[in-house]
């Protein structure tokens, strides 16, 4: 017998296509299954995570388990294998993920690691805030008050 045949249906291009169009934020099935929804095809929860842990497997997709209450969250990575080098910074409002490769964080994390002797998983390590775009909208609706 040969290799397995790998196939792709309508539904996991559907939700490959979304994941890189949203690729610059964390997403959850819930997301995935909405938009399923509103496209006219929808799609039950085990089917969405078994399609999202092939894509992990196959090393297109991250996986982030925040804090073990939340939902799992999945970000489409494509050839960025060096995700798991940096830290991370989260919009609370629009869920933009921004990928922070700073100098001052690495010479942090090195400090906490030498001073400390605590190793950060920058993996899973995310700062949680405002972007630019929706702080900028924030003080401005804060403005015409």
């Amino acid at each position: 017998m040969g290799k397995p045949v790998s196939y792709k249906t309508k539904q996991q291009d559907t939700i490959l296509k979304y994941l890189i169009s949203k690729k610059n934020q964390h997403i959850t099935v819930n997301m995935i299954a909405e938009f399923l929804e509103k496209q006219g095809t929808p799609v039950g929860v085990t089917t969405i995570y078994r399609h999202l842990d092939k894509l992990v497997e196959q090393g297109e997709l991250q996986k982030y388990i925040i804090d073990g209450v939340s939902s799992a969250c999945f970000q489409y990575i494509g050839d960025e294998a060096h995700c798991q080098e940096h830290f991370h910074l989260k919009c609370e409002n629009c869920g933009t993920l921004i990928h922070l490769e700073c100098s001052y964080l690495k010479e942090l994390n090195s400090h906490v690691l030498n001073r400390h002797g605590f190793d950060i998983n920058t993996f899973k390590t995310v700062f949680y805030g405002l972007c630019n775009s929706c702080s900028d909208k924030k003080n401005h609706t804060e403005a015409l008050r």
